[in-house]
């Protein structure tokens, strides 16, 4: 059995993988994914970081709406909260609901995420996630934003589409 470190970090508090996000990913991967988000949002390759959606009000991306601007993070931040699954008002937010629905075009379930870290199978999942953002082809670690690899320039549209 092979036993695989997993990065409690990339649990994302909406029940996002942060591990395919493409702040992430050009912060951990490549500096050219890194310089090429940095003209895209206006800012210096420096500022592209991010530890996870755990670390990020510590020294996270900040962007408009994302990052340490995020509306879901402060949301929970202000109740006192870790996850939108333990909100009174969830599944039915509208900002976790928005959200929610954009996911599902990169094959993302936030709400079957929610439920398996809300049942203690973080590890689990987190593995199988790490697997499922990974380029068939050269199966490095890959951005659910991306439609090519940034390592080999595999297409990952139709790659995942039959994932799907």
């Amino acid at each position: 059995m092979v036993m695989i470190l997993v990065n409690k970090n990339l649990v994302g508090r909406c029940g996002i993988y942060c591990g395919s996000c493409i702040i992430f990913r050009a912060y951990k991967d490549s500096e050219k994914l890194r310089q090429k988000i940095a003209e895209r949002e206006n800012c210096k390759p420096k500022d592209i970081r991010c530890e996870g959606c755990q670390t990020v009000l510590v020294d996270g991306w900040e962007s408009e709406e994302w990052g340490k601007n995020c509306q879901i993070v402060k949301c929970l931040e202000a109740k006192g909260l870790n996850f939108c699954y333990e909100c009174t008002i969830y599944p039915n937010c509208e900002k976790f609901r928005a959200l929610a629905k954009h996911s599902l075009t990169y094959g993302e379930d936030l709400a079957e995420n929610l439920n398996k870290i809300r049942t203690n199978k973080v590890e689990e999942w987190l593995e199988e996630e790490a697997e499922k953002w990974k380029c068939q082809k050269c199966r490095k670690s890959i951005s659910r934003h991306l439609t090519d690899c940034h390592w080999c320039g595999t297409k990952l549209r139709e790659q995942l589409q039959h994932e799907t």
